[in-house]
């Protein structure tokens, strides 16, 4: 029997590609018309963005009108929330609107978090960026800010105080934060040492495999152009805490399916959460588990998604540490780090979907060596004098 597959995505390819790996799958897409040449051949319902409910809606109901739908997946950030609403409006199983609002809106997921006794720093919602003051008397200060849904780093600012906020708001930085037209999440700084992020495939509402990494440099604190990072020490006490702060944050959220993606601060006191994602990572993260673990974070989504088991790796992990980073694709750059020994690949932007960057995998021998190793890269990406 056929399984119909309601899609929302943007530009993600690997979701449409593993899909396509399955012939018992027929797609429908729900997407935006400056991606329709991806999707010739599937139905397909246009919106102007997924943040438009009522046009999800309509696209939801014009993509049901060509027969049932078995089973919604969302891959991207964006359409997390939209596809809650449409799995409500279908009757289709999985994740529903509340429930996909705790994985994608900032406020709503930090007050089930907090609710369910995890650590998550003191947080506030504003209305407008000009409400941000007051949101910021309840947490205290410095603060960060950033809208209430948004992906990666964007939009996002920190502010040391009443005065500081007074002025840059006066001069206009914060006019891309202002401009999104979405309440403005308001929370007070961490102070970290590191950090890391915790990915994992959950099924039947149980994590089946969950691995922590650690980001070389937090990545509001690194130009995109370098975003990098290393597979953490599995047996080391940190990321035994974090893997069972992964295993309640799931629990926490109700997720039945999915790939996670949980972002945690490395504090004096303990791990901190940052943010936890209902897909897999970016920057090349689900390339490193590939290369770590013999497993696919794409194909694995897909498969959790559409009530398929995890797959079972046909290989051992690596006993190395296995790394990545990003670099910008100067000429010649792709064969200089290819001749470095430990390298695995390097992509290149068309092969990793970023224009302008490479993307470089690696082994080293611990923790330690793939940081030096990162760094090393990083010097041969720096334009000669």
């Amino acid at each position: 029997m056929t399984r119909q597959v309601l899609l929302l995505n943007s530009d993600k390819p690997e979701v449409l590609q593993a899909l396509a790996r399955r012939p018992d799958v027929t797609v429908r897409v729900m997407t935006r018309k400056v991606y329709a040449d991806l999707y010739r051949g599937h139905e397909v319902a246009y919106v102007d963005g997924f943040a438009d409910l009522t046009q999800v809606e309509q696209a939801a109901y014009e993509l049901a009108a060509h027969g049932p739908v078995d089973h919604v997946v969302a891959a991207t950030e964006k359409s997390v929330v939209a596809a809650g609403l449409v799995r409500a409006l279908l009757g289709v199983p999985g994740p529903g609107f509340d429930a996909s609002l705790w994985g994608a809106h900032k406020r709503a997921m930090k007050d089930r978090l907090r609710a369910a006794g995890l650590p998550v720093t003191d947080h506030a919602q504003a209305a407008t960026v000009d409400d941000v003051p007051r949101a910021a008397e309840r947490t205290g200060w410095p603060v960060m800010i950033k809208p209430v849904f948004g992906s990666a780093s964007k939009c996002t600012y920190r502010v040391d105080s009443p005065e500081e906020f007074a002025a840059r708001h006066r001069a206009g930085g914060f006019a891309d934060l202002a401009e999104q037209r979405l309440p403005v999440q308001v929370e007070r700084l961490v102070r970290f040492t590191h950090e890391y992020h915790c990915d994992g495939v959950v099924h039947d509402g149980e994590v089946a495999r969950a691995a922590v990494s650690r980001y070389f440099l937090p990545p509001l604190r690194t130009s995109p152009n370098l975003n990098s990072g290393y597979i953490a020490d599995q047996t080391d006490p940190f990321s035994r805490d974090v893997l069972d702060l992964h295993d309640r944050v799931v629990a926490a959220l109700g997720l039945p399916a999915g790939v996670t993606h949980l972002e945690v601060f490395r504090t004096q006191d303990g791990p901190v959460i940052g943010e936890v994602a209902v897909r897999p990572g970016g920057m090349g993260i689900s390339r490193m588990w590939w290369h770590a673990f013999g497993v696919d974070l794409w194909e694995e989504f897909v498969r959790v998604s559409t009530g398929e088991r995890p797959s079972r790796p046909d290989r051992a992990p690596r006993p190395e540490t296995v790394g990545r980073t990003r670099l910008p694709a100067l000429p010649g750059l792709r064969e200089r780090v290819l001749a470095v020994p430990g390298v695995l690949e390097v992509l290149t932007p068309e092969e990793c979907a970023s224009p302008g960057r490479l993307e470089a995998y690696f082994t080293a021998a611990d923790e330690a060596a793939a940081e030096a190793f990162i760094a090393r890269l990083h010097e041969m990406a720096v334009p000669a004098a």
